[in-house]
């Protein structure tokens, strides 16, 4: 079957990491929720523009810069009594194991019908046949082209209410939340799946058939609770403490005598070291050396310099207000809130970045951070205040940081780059 999964308008008040990136492609808890989506179908991203443009020229040659898939698997076709069964998800829907089970009950169900969250459109099922008078293929191929958006498509088509609960995500807090409440269940589900062994107690090694890509893990490798998951080609260095739930993606290293706590999730090609807690690291992304990662949620291609280190506790006890550019302030409800840094961004040695720190996209900071930082913002000492970097140091950087991990650099990285910084 076909699954569209649209962006709205509230993508961009989840905060810096959605500015560079597809909301469905963050990572959030076991996965994306576009990895989750490709268990149903042939999974289509309904973007921005600019998303949308770099997908297209990017054409399928390489990876993403975030790293997951251009176009998922699909599985095989659903259809339902009544013609094709299309399933329209919200791009902000949670990937968690309770979102999963209620959309593959409406997809079994096979009923046209819309799903709200509050008064928001969080899924819904169209029917498309060979029909040219069929109103539901005439809205997907306007949905599609960009030109409905998602309410608009499930109010035009008339869709009957469907009683069922699906979560959404609504403010840079829900990132860590979600993360949080569904990290143990994906996990969980990821062990069932058979995917992994379990050479020692609550440690799994991916299975895989190419000697080269066997996960190593050196014999003075400490597991404290668990799960620990990790997945093909991954390297952990002796020395290190690694506390579940955890997981660590395919060819990602971990240097000796690292700490990774509770509640992280490193994506693929990573380089980690010092102490890392609570936090999601998504692909391509460094933090190698001493310093501290709490409750904090990275972009791709983000670098932390040495000695970087997040607060994420306040001296009070008390729960973590963000201030947003126009000198806004939210309670995020959070006592423990790190950062949330955008794609490409990078800091200094010696860093220090506030509880509730959000750093834009291409920022590059060094020193004590205040919170927000602008995307492209230079906060480097001698520095005049506002300095942006140019969309060419930005991507003179990106090439070569890509390099390092054998990926080319692409016209496309390029538009991008430009789109983000106009």
């Amino acid at each position: 079957m076909d699954v569209y999964v649209c962006e709205d308008d509230v993508v961009a008040a989840l905060g810096p990491l959605t500015i560079a990136r597809p909301a469905c492609d963050l990572s959030i808890g076991g996965g994306s929720l576009v990895e989750l989506l490709g268990h149903f179908g042939r999974v289509h991203r309904v973007l921005r523009p600019f998303l949308r443009d770099y997908l297209a020229t990017l054409d399928g040659t390489r990876v993403p810069h975030w790293g997951g898939p251009s176009e998922p698997v699909p599985a095989p076709l659903i259809r339902s009594r009544h013609g094709e069964t299309v399933l329209l998800v919200n791009a902000r829907l949670v990937p968690s194991r309770p979102n999963l089970i209620a959309l593959r009950t409406l997809v079994e169900a096979g009923q046209r019908g819309v799903v709200l969250a509050g008064e928001t459109v969080a899924a819904a099922i169209l029917h498309r046949d060979a029909s040219a008078a069929n109103t539901d293929a005439q809205l997907l191929d306007q949905l599609a082209a960009g030109s409905l958006p998602l309410a608009v498509v499930a109010a035009e088509a008339g869709l009957p209410r469907i009683e069922a609960l699906l979560t959404l995500l609504n403010s840079p807090g829900d990132l860590l939340d979600a993360h949080e409440e569904s990290l143990e269940e994906m996990l969980a589900a990821a062990i069932d799946s058979g995917r992994y062994v379990e050479p020692r107690p609550g440690l799994y090694l991916e299975k895989v058939s190419a000697k080269e890509l066997v996960p190593r893990v050196d014999d003075f490798v400490s597991i404290r609770g668990g799960p620990v998951l990790i997945d093909a080609a991954a390297e952990i260095g002796p020395f290190c403490c690694l506390d579940g739930p955890l997981r660590i993606g395919r060819h990602t290293k971990v240097h000796p005598r690292s700490w990774l706590g509770p509640g992280t999730v490193v994506g693929h090609d990573c380089r980690l070291g010092g102490e890392i807690s609570a936090s999601v690291i998504e692909p391509f992304s460094n933090k190698a050396h001493a310093g501290f990662l709490g409750h904090s949620h990275l972009g791709s291609w983000v670098n932390l310099g040495a000695g970087t280190i997040t607060g994420n506790l306040k001296y009070s006890y008390g729960t973590v207000r963000l201030q947003d550019h126009d000198g806004g302030v939210t309670d995020s409800g959070r006592q423990f809130f790190g950062c949330l840094v955008g794609d490409f961004s990078k800091t200094g040695i010696q860093t220090t970045l506030p509880c509730g720190g959000l750093i834009g996209p291409a920022a590059t900071v060094e020193g004590r951070v205040a919170s927000p930082v602008a995307p492209f913002a230079a906060v480097i000492a001698g520095l005049p205040t506002g300095t942006r970097a140019t969309v060419e140091q930005v991507a003179t950087a990106l090439r070569r940081m890509m390099a390092r991990r054998g990926i080319a650099f692409h016209e496309a990285d390029r538009a991008l780059l430009i789109a983000l910084a106009e």
